[in-house]
């Protein structure tokens, strides 16, 4: 059972700091697969600068600009500066890609994503409309990734370094707005 093992009223009446048991683990299970597959991936993830043809690809921070109109549409013009000079400091923004372009592992606002893409039928704005919102979600991400339900069970170094530099990322993004 995946994510849409869920009925509606559970989606609707779901509480992110309280899981049911059952979840805990089916969430855990999808982290882990996901994260393999990401670690396996290695260099074949999209880079920056001259392609192999010798077309020009995308900068760093024109590819986050991109992904920031996907998943903040709404995001006043102070969030949009924040997210990305955050994402500068950090080396990567909050949705997990490194500077290079590479997604480097599952972030906590790319689960968010997920959660609220499908309970709104693929629609989703992660940071809202004001800074206000912008920070609650940037605090309820944090706060996730600094509660963790598996608790580092059988992390990598690589793995570490990610979550470090994502909740970087978060810190910077935060004192930014």
């Amino acid at each position: 059972m995946g994510l849409g093992a869920l009925s509606q009223e559970q989606w609707d009446n779901w509480n992110y700091k309280e899981k049911p048991k059952e979840y805990e683990r089916k969430d855990r299970d999808v982290q882990e697969t996901f994260a393999d597959a990401v670690s396996k991936a290695g260099d074949l993830g999209p880079g920056f600068g001259i392609g192999a043809d010798g077309s020009t690809k995308k900068t760093a921070r024109e590819y986050r600009e991109q992904v920031l109109d996907q998943i903040a549409p709404n995001a006043p013009q102070k969030v949009r500066q924040a997210w990305l000079d955050a994402a500068d400091v950090a080396g990567m923004d909050g949705m997990g890609i490194s500077g290079s372009g590479k997604l480097s592992h599952i972030s906590q606002l790319m689960v968010r994503r997920l959660e609220k893409g499908y309970r709104n039928g693929g629609v989703c704005d992660l940071l809202g409309n004001s800074v206000q919102s912008a920070i609650r979600a940037a605090e309820e991400a944090l706060y996730a990734l600094e509660h963790p339900l598996d608790a580092g069970r059988g992390r990598t170094a690589e793995q570490i370094e990610n979550q470090m530099k994502e909740k970087l990322f978060y810190q910077e993004f935060l004192r930014r707005l």
